[in-house]
This record gives structure tokens, sequence and C-alpha cells, in this order.
């Protein structure tokens, strides 16, 4: 498993996190229960954008390989 398919592992377990937190919050009836789950979810989905800005950065990188590999077709 290469660092791109582990952020995009860890990404999708955040997203289940946050919707679970979001109907937890939904469907309590304690207000400081409720409270509880709103910050987890709001929590979530700050780990959420972290997490996709990393996704985006590294698919947007090249790698070496692709590098060398521009290197020598322009030679």
């Amino acid at each position: 498993m290469d660092s791109l398919e582990f952020l995009n592992d860890v990404l999708e377990d955040k997203i289940r996190s946050q919707a679970f937190y979001n109907d937890a919050a939904v469907k309590v009836r304690n207000p400081s229960a409720r409270q509880l789950f709103i910050k987890l979810r709001d929590e979530e989905m700050r780990h959420i954008e972290i997490l996709q800005k990393e996704v985006v950065a590294m698919e947007n990188k090249p790698f070496v390989v692709t590098k060398i590999l521009a290197k020598i077709k322009n030679q």
C-alpha cells in the first residue's frame, strides 16, 4: 500500500466517523451529549479537509520516476 492509498483509506474512515457523529447528534436527546457529538463531528470535518488537501497535493506532485522518464523523453 502506498502513501496515497493509505491517505484515501484514512479519509474514508474519517468520513464514516463524521457521518456517525452527525447521525448521533441528530438522534440523541441529551443536550450535553448532542454538543459532544457535534464537537466530534466538526473535529472530523477539519481532519477530512486536511486529508483532502494532502491527497490533492500528492496527486499533483510528480514522482521521481515520472521526472526521470520525462527527462529521457526530452533528450
